[in-house]
């Protein structure tokens, strides 16, 4: 069973205000988004997680989409600097919890978690609106690993484009991001149409994805991963995918 430590946080109550450009942004349901967190939860437990909980905090929004605080390499754990002004005071209380389980340090703004897509060889930086190439070159001066940024086409974060499953895998939406740069890899191809299931959190051999998209969850399973569907609709109206809602620290981190 795969064995890591994931730190998540509820949505609060003001998580219906969370920043979004989707066309169903005012229909956000904050106590089916609360169940669907919680199903979330169980399904990392389910495959072997470790929770860190944070409390929700109420006068934060976007505070449930914990991935963009903080990239982990290693054994740091790079503190972001969110360009969303509303989004600046998420990372304190998380860098409490990471300081007791990884190094800290303090990347220059402006970098989102969710625009660092780590695989193997490579870690890509997707340049978004709430990403810039000077962050990415600073996070790229502390890291002994290659570091290439790509510009995203579409959507808001580069993981919103283009999953890593494992075994040089990558579950990809072409049309929203360069492509050219993951010419070596073997693609899972999502399309447009399907473009929210892009985003799913691989761990081991299980891949969480939001449910409704079957012939992505066949194409999946086609390549020997085993898949569990989660309902994500609240998360989903907030501009926020699988991976947004937690941070993984790997047994080895």
């Amino acid at each position: 069973m795969q064995s890591f430590t994931a730190l998540v946080r509820p949505p609060g109550i003001s998580f219906p205000q969370a920043i979004s450009n989707h066309p169903r942004k005012t229909e956000i349901n904050y106590f089916r988004a609360l169940n669907q967190h919680q199903n979330y939860v169980s399904a990392l437990k389910q495959i072997g997680g470790k929770i860190l909980s944070l409390p929700p905090v109420n006068s934060l929004p976007d505070s449930t989409f914990v991935e963009d605080t903080a990239f982990v390499f290693g054994e740091t754990a790079f503190l972001c600097s969110a360009k969303e002004k509303s989004r600046r005071n998420e990372v304190e209380s998380v860098a409490k919890i990471l300081k007791d389980h990884l190094k800290l340090l303090q990347l220059k703004p402006y970098l989102d978690g969710g625009d660092i897509l780590s695989t193997p060889e490579v870690i890509y930086v997707g340049l978004t609106s709430r990403t810039d190439a000077k962050a990415a070159k600073f996070l790229s001066k502390h890291i002994c690993k290659k570091m290439v940024c790509i510009p995203v086409i579409k959507g808001l974060h580069l993981k919103s484009a283009v999953s890593y499953l494992g075994n040089n895998i990558l579950l990809i939406s072409p049309e929203r991001v360069e492509t050219s740069v993951f010419k070596n890899f073997k693609w899972i191809e999502v399309e447009e149409r399907d473009s929210y299931a892009a985003n799913c959190l691989a761990l081991g051999n299980r891949v969480i994805m939001p449910a409704g998209f079957q012939k992505v969850n066949e194409k999946i399973r086609q390549y020997g991963f085993e898949t569990i569907e989660l309902e994500m609709s609240e998360f989903e109206k907030a501009d926020g995918g699988v991976t947004c809602l937690s941070l993984i620290i790997s047994s080895e981190s």
